[in-house]
């Protein structure tokens, strides 16, 4: 039986964070990380549960920037287990989990939380860096770099 929006709540209580419910099917939560505030908007739809932060990093202005960052963006997902980053309409980073609605129970609820809260915290500062800045450097072309000096 897939999970409703009255279990969602359950789970919220027991993970002791607040939300609002913005909807029927959709929830707003937050927290603070070691580097920054994040939002995470919790949705249901008829087949999927998505925890998604957007906007993670605000679509950067500069072709050279957005090059980058999406290489870096691609590499990341290739490490990260659980989340993953994407793209919206608007060209913002998003940070999510998407998880099947059936049978989802309160551990598959609390990890997608924690992948969240991990990733973002680990992954912010560089990947803000790399919206903004067309001299920043990815620490994966750092390593590549050091891979052609051996």
């Amino acid at each position: 039986m897939p999970v409703t929006p009255e279990t969602i709540e359950q789970y919220f209580d027991q993970y002791g964070w607040s939300y609002q419910r913005v909807d029927e099917n959709t929830f707003r939560t937050g927290f603070r990380g070691d580097v920054s505030s994040f939002i995470i908007y919790i949705r249901l739809t008829d087949n999927w549960v998505y925890f998604t932060i957007v906007p993670f990093v605000v679509a950067p202005k500069d072709a050279e920037c957005t090059r980058k960052l999406y290489k870096h963006l691609l590499r990341l997902n290739h490490e990260v287990n659980l989340a993953k980053f994407g793209v919206d309409k608007e060209g913002d980073i998003v940070l999510t989990v998407e998880l099947p609605r059936e049978k989802l129970d309160y551990n598959e609820f609390s990890d997608a939380l924690g992948a969240l809260s991990y990733y973002s915290d680990e992954t912010y500062l560089e990947a803000l860096n790399l919206a903004q800045n067309p001299g920043a450097t990815s620490h994966f072309e750092q390593a590549d770099d050091l891979d052609w000096e051996e």
